[in-house]
């Protein structure tokens, strides 16, 4: 081949490649048609009325039903509303950020299906990882991408990515229930009883400043140490899940339990029974709560209604598992709480030695 032609044929073949170099910058420049559309156009939340989550593990499920929503995984305990409204409504909300391209998602991707009142699909979804903000940075190219999740729609194999990072759909079931039992500041606590399954009593009570316990001898003293630890365990309770409830008091330990029972200033009234360990470590727990009387304004006699109801609602049906460590601050002996009284040897020997001549 002549060497003019030869030359011919490179510089075309440089023009060409040049060519596809720039309408390949051009398309991923461009931002295609479906950025900033909503990914779920015609989602229907009033409708939505089974959401289930599925990835490795048991899937998580959320029912709708007479008695609102519930968790099927916590035998049916009520679900936090609020949490779950807000998770739909950023699902509802979702837009379309980006188009992935050779994004694969599913490998350990999260599957949600939502579905209306007859197990009909209203929407199913693909939930990959975050984007690895490892990559790129400053003004490298690629780019640094922003932060979001992939996701794609059941019946279209494009993954999207979306600004929302959607946390609340990796959580486990006791995330979707609110776990918070009780939240008494120390301060409100009158007195405090602390009672073995022999029915041994260990009583505290505040005349002013800190608990004292009742009852010790002169060569004795409180260990103020635990003090914190007894008086805060109704601080911030929150149970780390929900007991079958078939099981019986004898599978529970709660057939001889350990009570803490608490009186508050305003005469309130909380008791905890505290049973057997369960296979996780935690411990088996049940609560009851007789509140003051409320007098005779209306407002206060509403009040106090509503937080009887709600109480019994998260008291009279359910037994809790709570941490092995809150159970321990529950169930403190007589021997827990007491120690030696300390001599002060200073004092002693002063008070010993002979006066002086």
């Amino acid at each position: 081949m002549k060497p003019g032609k030869l030359f011919a044929l490179v510089i075309v073949a440089a023009v060409l490649v040049a060519l596809a170099l720039w309408t390949q910058h051009r398309q991923l420049a461009a931002p295609p048609a479906d950025i900033g559309r909503k990914l779920l156009p015609a989602l229907a939340l009033e409708s939505i009325a089974r959401v289930e989550i599925s990835r490795s593990g048991p899937s998580i499920t959320l029912v709708r039903g007479d008695a609102g929503w519930t968790v099927t995984n916590l035998f049916g305990y009520p679900a936090d509303l609020s949490k779950l409204q807000t998770a739909l409504l950023a699902l509802a909300d979702l837009k379309i950020g980006e188009v992935a391209r050779g994004v694969n998602i599913d490998t350990n991707a999260t599957l949600l299906d939502l579905q209306d009142a007859a197990g009909k699909p209203l929407a199913t979804l693909r939930l990959g990882a975050a984007p690895d903000m490892s990559m790129g940075g400053g003004n490298r190219f690629p780019p640094r991408p922003p932060q979001g999740r992939h996701v794609a729609v059941a019946g279209n194999p494009q993954v999207y990515l979306v600004k929302e990072g959607l946390e609340a759909f990796d959580g486990e079931p006791r995330t979707w229930a609110n776990s918070q039992l009780l939240a008494v500041p120390s301060a409100d606590i009158q007195t405090l009883e602390l009672v073995g399954s022999t029915g041994a009593t260990v009583c505290l009570s505040r005349d002013s400043g800190s608990l004292q316990m009742q009852g010790i001898s002169t060569n004795e003293e409180f260990d103020a140490s635990k003090a914190y630890d007894v008086e805060s365990a109704f601080s911030y309770l929150n149970f780390t899940g929900v007991a079958d409830p078939k099981l019986d008091a004898a599978q529970t330990g709660l057939s001889s339990p350990r009570t803490y029972r608490i009186k508050l200033k305003n005469g309130d009234c909380y008791t905890a029974r505290i049973g057997a360990a369960a296979v996780s470590g935690d411990r088996y727990l049940r609560l009851e709560a007789t509140l003051a009387a409320p007098g005779t304004n209306a407002t206060a006699v509403t009040e106090h209604a509503a937080r009887k109801a709600e109480l019994e609602q998260k008291f009279a049906n359910w037994t809790y598992l709570v941490a092995a460590s809150t159970a321990t601050h529950m169930t403190y002996t007589r021997e827990d709480l007491i120690k030696p009284k300390t001599i002060d040897t200073n004092s002693t020997a002063s008070a010993e030695a002979p006066a002086a001549p």
